[in-house]
């Protein structure tokens, strides 16, 4: 077996064996300080030395491992075909689905290109000149130089090239399709019913025995992310300083407000602080939100359910999991739906109801009325209802 440890920021390698009734250890420095790259390279080695492929404890060392790898790409020059194979073969943590992309996207370059073209002399024009015909879409164009960058980079860091001919070259700007992202109200309703009967589903069948399973925080949060317009990183750093639920008693409409601060970890993306009025639908939610976490006077707003304090920032990346996870199972919702696409909902969902261009950049932070426009789309509901209006 073995083990990871990091001493003074580099990770090293430990392999463990009892002989004899006698334990052995042999320690190897990785040479990174990444996490992710050393859990590559463990998985990789522990791999090798459970099929006898590598002896650690006689003679064997990543760093001789890394020099072979050179020496059999090594030579006179390195036709394209044996480097893409050698690519797929050394992706041994992708699953099948990745490998095959990969092969099928190298396959057409070789294709193009040529089986024996030596490596060293394929340009930067050359990767351009392919993945940016004009019969391809945006998308399309991004994916395949995304699968060639990984490769290309590959390359370099196996030094047989000596600089990563595709690291200058940027993806094309792939128009978002917003409607494609966004839900209407009764759409998220029907996302949160999705909720409901899946967790009943789950208690009934003894699936869920402990109180963070349940995902108390889901429904107040999607409905504070959708009726605030908050991006995810705004909604995991919300803490109780930031609510008021009180509003002006003088006031019947005046539910209170979300105040989005810009803190030391750059909460907002344009740096704007804002203030949001709590709409009707939210206040109630939030209220018995605040209540079921005893009312507390500190801490996070939605802090994470398996957590020992309040002060146990969420996930943005939990949370989107989570949200998809009911998008799938809802009816009538689209699978293209994000978490973000319920702060295009919010903007999109106050212009319909007629609230001005410039109060809705403000509540979204926007930094130009011309941002907020592209929320401006119609659909032929929309159209028509303004048509029956006018006459």
């Amino acid at each position: 077996m073995a083990g990871l440890r990091k001493r003074s920021g580099t990770y090293y390698i430990r392999f463990i064996r009892t002989i004899n009734g006698e334990r052995q250890e042999a320690t190897f420095s990785l040479g990174t300080t990444l996490k992710k790259e050393a859990e590559k390279m463990k998985f990789q080695f522990e791999d090798k030395y459970n099929r006898g492929e590598i002896d650690p404890f006689n003679g064997w060392t990543p760093a001789k491992e890394a020099e072979k790898k050179r020496q059999n790409l090594r030579g006179r020059y390195v036709p394209l075909h044996k480097a893409a194979d050698q690519f797929i073969a050394q992706r041994s943590q992708a699953n099948a689905t990745t490998k095959k992309n990969y092969r099928r996207h190298l396959d057409m370059l070789i294709k193009q290109l040529g089986r024996t073209m030596p490596v060293t002399e394929i340009r930067e024009s050359d990767i351009r000149e392919f993945c940016f015909r004009s019969d391809l879409a945006p998308a399309t164009q991004a994916s395949y130089l995304r699968h060639f960058k990984v490769f290309f980079r590959w390359l370099e860091e196996q030094k047989i090239l000596k600089t990563d001919i595709t690291q200058n070259i940027k993806p094309p700007r792939i128009p978002e399709k917003i409607h494609q992202k966004t839900i209407s109200k009764e759409q998220l309703d029907s996302i949160l019913t999705a909720f409901d009967e899946f967790y009943a589903e789950q208690k009934k069948k003894g699936n869920v025995t402990k109180p963070h399973q349940m995902r108390d925080w889901f429904k107040p949060m999607i409905l504070t992310i959708y009726y605030c317009g908050l991006r995810a990183k705004e909604s995991v750093n919300l803490t109780w300083d930031d609510i008021d639920l009180k509003g002006n008693p003088n006031n019947p409409d005046d539910h209170g407000n979300v105040y989005i601060v810009n803190r030391n970890d750059n909460t907002t993306k344009s740096g704007k602080e804002r203030t949001i009025p709590i709409r009707k639908p939210l206040k109630e939610p939030l209220v018995n939100w605040y209540k079921h976490l005893g009312e507390p006077n500190e801490g996070y707003v939605f802090p994470s359910a398996t957590g020992f304090s309040p002060w146990h920032k969420m996930s943005p990346g939990a949370v989107s999991r989570s949200y998809k996870k009911f998008v799938r199972k809802a009816d009538d919702v689209p699978n293209t739906a994000t978490l973000h696409g319920l702060r295009h909902s919010c903007a999109t969902d106050l212009l319909r109801q007629g609230v001005p261009l410039h109060i809705v950049q403000k509540i979204m932070g926007h930094s130009s009325v011309e941002v907020t426009q592209i929320y401006e789309h119609l659909n032929q509901d929309d159209i028509t209802n303004a048509i029956k209006g006018i006459d």
